[in-house]
C-alpha cells in the first residue's frame, strides 16, 4: 500500500531533496520548444527593455520546468529546472491551472497554495502545437505585480513560441531528408508508382522503397496519404 504524502510535503521532497532527472529534457522536440521559447523572450525584450526584469519559465506538457530565464540568478531560488508545478505536487498555481483548464491563468501572491510562491504574482498560458496538442506552459512571474501590458505580452509570447516551434520543426525535418528523398516525396505526391520513380531517378525499386520508408519514419506517418498531407503542410512538396 503506497504512502499518500500531502501536497506540501510532496513539494518539499521534490524541490529540496529529490531533484528530478528527466531524460525527456534531451528529446529533440523539447530542445526545439526551448529554442522557440528563448527566441520569443529575446524578441519581446527588444520591444520593451522593462520585460527583462521579469522571470520567465517554460514547462513541458506535464508541468515540469524545462527552461527558466530570470533577471538575477538568485531570483525565486525555489524555481528551478526539473521542478514539477502540477497541482498534485505544488498545489494551486498559475501553471497547474493552465494545465488543468487548457487556458490562461492568473494567480496572485496569497492565492498560491505553497508559501514559497506567495511572494510572486504569476500568469501562465498553455502552448499548443499545430495539431492542437498541449506541449507546454509559459509563465511570467514578478514580485511587484503584473500589469495589463504583461498579460498582453505573455499571450503574444506564447503565440510567437508556437509559431517558432513549428518553423524549427519544419527546418529540422528538411535537414533530415536527403535530396533523393525529397525527389521521391515530390514524385509520390504527383501520383507516380515506385516502379516509375525508380526509372526516373535511376534507382532500384528496393532502394526507392527503402527511402520511402525512411521518409515515413522522419515524418512520423504510416501511409502515403498521410505522408503527402503532412509534407504539403510543411511545404516539402
Amino acid at each position: 500500500m503506497g504512502i499518500n504524502f500531502p501536497i506540501g510535503l510532496k513539494a518539499i521532497l521534490f524541490i529540496f531533496f529529490i531533484p528530478l532527472i528527466i531524460k525527456e529534457f534531451k528529446s529533440t522536440e523539447k530542445k526545439l520548444l526551448i529554442k522557440a521559447f528563448r527566441k520569443s523572450v529575446y524578441e519581446m525584450s527588444k520591444i520593451n527593455g522593462q520585460f527583462k526584469n521579469y522571470t520567465y519559465l517554460l514547462t513541458d506538457e506535464n508541468g515540469v520546468i524545462i527552461d527558466l530565464i530570470a533577471p538575477k540568478k538568485s531570483s525565486f531560488s525555489y524555481l528551478n529546472i526539473s521542478i514539477p508545478l502540477k497541482e498534485e505536487f505544488a498545489g494551486i498555481n498559475a501553471v497547474s491551472i493552465a494545465l488543468n483548464e487548457r487556458e490562461a491563468a492568473f494567480v496572485k501572491k496569497n492565492e498560491h497554495y505553497l508559501k514559497y510562491f506567495r511572494e510572486i504574482d504569476c500568469i501562465a498560458v498553455p502552448v499548443f502545437d499545430n495539431k492542437g496538442q498541449l506541449i507546454g506552459v509559459i509563465d511570467i512571474s514578478r514580485m511587484n505585480g503584473l500589469t495589463d501590458e504583461c498579460v498582453f505580452m505573455v499571450f503574444l509570447m506564447t503565440k510567437y513560441t508556437e509559431y517558432n516551434f513549428i518553423l524549427l520543426k519544419k527546418e529540422m525535418i528538411k535537414e533530415k531528408l536527403e535530396e533523393v528523398e525529397l525527389k521521391i516525396l515530390k514524385l509520390t505526391a504527383e501520383g507516380k508508382t515506385d516502379e516509375e520513380i525508380a526509372k526516373m531517378i535511376n534507382r532500384s525499386i528496393s532502394n526507392v522503397k527503402y527511402h520511402k520508408n525512411k521518409i515515413f519514419e522522419i515524418l512520423n506517418v504510416k501511409n502515403v496519404k498521410d505522408c503527402i498531407y503532412k509534407a504539403a503542410k510543411m511545404d516539402l512538396i
